[in-house]
């Protein structure tokens, strides 16, 4: 039931090139992945930050203060020796070698990296070392829209507050070739008639993205926190207030 559940999910990620035939990783006939699905697997797992609290850890006590603790040493070593690597993890059987997939976040730039087939654990480190070197050196991240930044500030009707900061749903950030300089981006912001009440996440407006005049993408504007409703009263008073203002 779990590998069926496992095999759903790669579906679901639109993952073409695996398999799963159990949960434990271990060789079986057509049980088969391949770097591209397992990046794509990682970026979706660290979307949940949780998970760095215990790939980040290079040697700790499992079971500590029983009987039964014992020490264990992290054997994805880049935790350790690479500034940066927080996760997420290793792998080895004889069909498939020594591998890894790999992260590190410098700079509020997050990089996966995945190789397969090394010989040992040594030239496993060093290639995906040599990759994190090349992509810090000649990469950079520009943040062009967050989540917090209220874009808009916009009334909303019968609303328990009159006015409500408008937020981009996802962040979007611009991977750039420091040779080459950022880029020149703009955007247009188009928002509905907001009525209470309103969740955070809800759909309210469109924000075009445009990268020297020309639209790239489209995003989903939504509410920066929840807006109940208000009642009679509060609508009444606040119907005075305007008046003898």
């Amino acid at each position: 039931m779990f590998v069926k559940m496992m095999n759903d999910r790669a579906k679901e990620l639109g993952l073409q090139d695996t398999n799963f035939k159990n949960c434990h990783g271990l060789d079986e006939a057509n049980h088969y992945s391949t770097a591209y699905d397992m990046a794509i697997m990682a970026k979706e797992l660290v979307k949940h930050t949780k998970i760095f609290e215990f790939t980040s850890i290079y040697e700790d006590y499992l079971r500590k203060g029983t009987d039964r603790s014992f020490w264990l040493v992290n054997t994805n070593k880049l935790v350790r020796f690479y500034p940066g690597v927080d996760g997420l993890k290793t792998g080895y059987t004889s069909e498939a070698g020594f591998c890894i997939t790999a992260t590190a976040n410098i700079n509020d730039m997050r990089i996966i990296t995945v190789v397969m087939g090394e010989p040992d654990s040594d030239t496993r480190n060093k290639d995906v070392s040599s990759v994190f070197d090349y992509v810090y050196a000649q990469y950079g991240l520009q943040k062009i829209v967050d989540t917090e930044t209220v874009l808009e500030e916009v009334n909303v009707e019968k609303g328990k507050v009159e006015s409500i900061g408008i937020v981009a749903k996802e962040e979007v950030n611009d991977l750039y070739n420091k040779n080459d300089g950022t880029g020149n981006f703009t955007y247009d912001v188009e928002i509905d008639n907001l009525k209470a009440p309103l969740s955070k996440g809800d759909v309210v407006g469109k924000l075009t993205l445009k990268e020297d005049n020309n639209v790239i993408r489209t995003i989903d504007l939504t509410v920066k926190e929840d807006v109940k409703k208000a009642n009679i009263f509060e609508l009444y008073l606040r119907y005075l207030k305007q008046i003898f203002n």
